[in-house]
């Protein structure tokens, strides 16, 4: 049976029949595959099921013509000589930074795990189920919602309940603006994070030098729930971890065996204006 798309062509991205938009507004989706007829199958499956869907090519994604806006990008690692590694740190370090799912046929192991140590949300490999891929793009747009991004010139109304009054903290020469979602490194540099790793150091920073149990950084970098195998947690926690070394060398945040995560610096905190009186 053929299936008939109208398409609109936009700075390199296909976009296909998309739905009618909530009142909040549809979330968007890039694919990136070097299979043509694998991207529209996928495109239009998303499609089908309400969330709007669009294909990119990787010079669009790469300058910055496509994936401005989106929430998710779904990207084959061997689109890329790299395996898409270096796609997937660009995409990362943007100031919006969209949820991605690697797709890999031929990946290993240590190359699925890198993947997700450099910030990917997911890797699923190829060929896979519709059901499954559907189910899995589901899952990375409900953690995203729970924890939307703030762009730069923008402040929300109230602060999470994490680290409610707190406008910056401070630790370790680190500077950590909660509104703002920035963090900067002692030299200045400002270190780009995800909303997972942002939910997870809010928690941190509300009460350092504690520990923090796996389930309770789960529910702050947006999951309800993880199983015992899980270990999204620990994969995030290390990321972060990494991302903080990488600029001081320091240890700060210590594994507790059978406990959780343990926050080391002294945390200093600039609180609301609201808060001072």
């Amino acid at each position: 049976m053929t299936r008939n798309i109208g398409t609109t062509v936009a700075r390199g991205a296909t976009m296909v029949r998309p739905p009618v938009a909530r009142d909040d507004g549809p979330a968007r989706v890039l694919v990136v595959n070097g299979d043509r007829r694998a991207a529209a199958a996928l495109v239009a499956m998303l499609c089908d099921h309400g969330i709007p869907a669009a294909t990119a090519d990787v010079t669009a994604l790469r300058q910055g013509a496509a994936g401005q806006e989106c929430d998710l990008v779904i990207l084959d690692m061997m689109i890329c000589e790299d395996g898409g590694l270096a796609m997937l740190r660009l995409l990362t370090q943007r100031h919006h930074c969209p949820g991605v799912i690697m797709l890999s046929r031929h990946a290993s192991e240590v190359d699925r795990i890198v993947a997700l140590e450099m910030g990917a949300d997911d890797c699923v490999p190829k060929p896979t189920s519709p059901r499954e891929m559907l189910a899995r793009v589901r899952s990375v747009l409900r953690r995203r919602s729970r924890t939307p991004p703030v762009s730069a010139d923008e402040t929300p109304d109230v602060a999470p309940q994490a680290g409610a009054g707190i406008v910056t903290a401070r630790f370790a020469g680190w500077s950590f603006d909660v509104r703002m979602r920035t963090l900067t490194s002692p030299a200045g540099v400002t270190v780009p994070i995800t909303n997972g790793e942002y939910g997870m150091l809010l928690t941190f920073v509300s009460q350092p030098r504690t520990v923090h149990s796996r389930e309770r950084l789960a529910q702050a970098s947006g999951k309800h729930s993880i199983g015992r195998r899980d270990r999204t947690i620990d994969v995030n926690v290390s990321r972060l971890r990494r991302k903080l070394a990488d600029h001081t060398g320091d240890e700060l945040i210590r594994t507790v065996r059978s406990g959780g995560y343990l926050f080391l610096p002294a945390v200093t905190c600039d609180p609301s204006p609201a808060d001072r009186f």
